[in-house]
């Protein structure tokens, strides 16, 4: 019997499309199964809807609780590279063997130098409509979407 590839043998990386809740236990499941993992999200923190939440249905946890301790693990992963502010431009190849082309948008600061004090959000000049509270506000063109942002 010739030896075989399997179907679920791992090839290289992987890339997880989407910081929300769902993607940030889906590439902490993946790196504990042995992957690398690139974390794709288009806004500038990871997080996604549940970051807006006050408490969870049905058990009324509160949302931050439940989401810190993961942004905590995934923030600090060395096999998790998050990527903010980029999104899907093409994606080819076959099964095991995909090539994604991401088309990456400015980030308008280093995040390796970021320390969260909020000093480049006090001085920046430019307001820009609040996607964190649906628009109903103006916000500061360079600010985390919520206090506890990752990166």
């Amino acid at each position: 019997m010739k030896n075989k590839k399997k179907n679920n043998d791992k090839i290289g990386s992987v890339l997880v499309i989407g910081g929300g809740i769902g993607g940030m236990q889906t590439s902490l499941d993946l790196v504990d199964s042995g992957f690398k993992v690139y974390l794709l999200e288009k806004k500038p923190n990871i997080g996604g809807v549940m970051a807006q939440l006050d408490k969870t249905f049905p058990t009324n946890d509160c949302s931050m609780c439940i989401m810190a301790p993961k942004l905590v693990e995934v923030g600090r992963n060395p096999n998790i590279e998050i990527i903010t502010r980029a999104e899907l431009e093409r994606f080819e190849g076959e099964a095991g063997n995909f090539t994604a082309t991401l088309r990456k948008h400015p980030q308008y600061m280093d995040p390796d130098k970021c320390t969260g004090c909020g000093l480049c959000a006090q001085s920046c000049p430019v307001e820009l409509i609040d996607e964190y509270n649906e628009g109903l506000t103006l916000n500061n063109a360079i600010s985390i979407l919520y206090p506890q942002g990752v990166p």
